[in-house]
């Protein structure tokens, strides 16, 4: 995106993507922003974030208990609406996360040809490179940022160096449990997202 002065406003563009849009990419939506929010401020606006699932009837609000977990760590999701992860919406993302492998599967039979990665196995990969020196990652712009991060997990899958069974990386659907299950998986999403937001955004501001 672009101002009327021909200068590039819009940075960044992420997706995060589940099944029904009802739950986890909700709460993830909400905590990226929040994120953005509190500790990129100068980038808000400026960074596109948003959500969608692969199997979602569009218009649906977020489920109550996943509202009020939210609500819990002061982010409102209470307007949010559902909607289907369509090609057209992936394809116009910079970054598209998925809660779990079968999803990126869906969107690829679909006819998305956008990046996706799962989210908790990209997050694995900003950790690793959050801890090399500081000049690796400094470089300015987004492109290469997200090349960086991506090439980072490809070279973990091809060395088959991920930490955790294939199994642990999907986040599980809290759909039916109780507040304290929606609380748990907003609780281990948020170190992933955090993770990412950190290698992709800091210094940008």
């Amino acid at each position: 995106m672009s101002d009327r002065a021909g200068v590039d406003y819009r940075i960044f563009d992420i997706l995060f993507v589940c099944l029904g849009n009802l739950c986890r990419s909700p709460m993830a939506e909400g905590i990226a922003r929040d994120l953005v929010a509190t500790e990129y401020p100068g980038l808000s606006g400026r960074i596109g974030i948003a959500s969608a699932g692969v199997a979602a009837m569009d218009g649906e609000p977020a489920t109550p208990e996943a509202v009020h977990a939210m609500r819990a760590r002061g982010i409102d999701i209470s307007l949010h609406r559902s909607r289907r992860a369509t090609p057209e919406i992936v394809d116009s993302s910079d970054l598209v996360l998925v809660m779990e492998d079968r999803h990126s599967e869906r969107l690829m039979m679909a006819g998305a040809t956008g990046l996706v990665f799962l989210l908790t196995r990209l997050g694995e990969a900003a950790g690793e490179v959050l801890k090399a020196p500081d000049d690796t990652i400094s470089a300015s712009g987004i492109p290469p940022r997200l090349a960086g991060l991506t090439a980072a997990a490809e070279a973990i899958d091809r060395e088959s160096l991920w930490t955790l069974p294939d199994y642990e990386y999907d986040v599980p659907d809290p759909i039916g449990l109780p507040v304290d299950g929606y609380t748990a998986v907003a609780s281990r999403i948020e170190r992933p997202i955090r993770d990412i937001f950190r290698v992709l955004l800091s210094g940008s501001c």
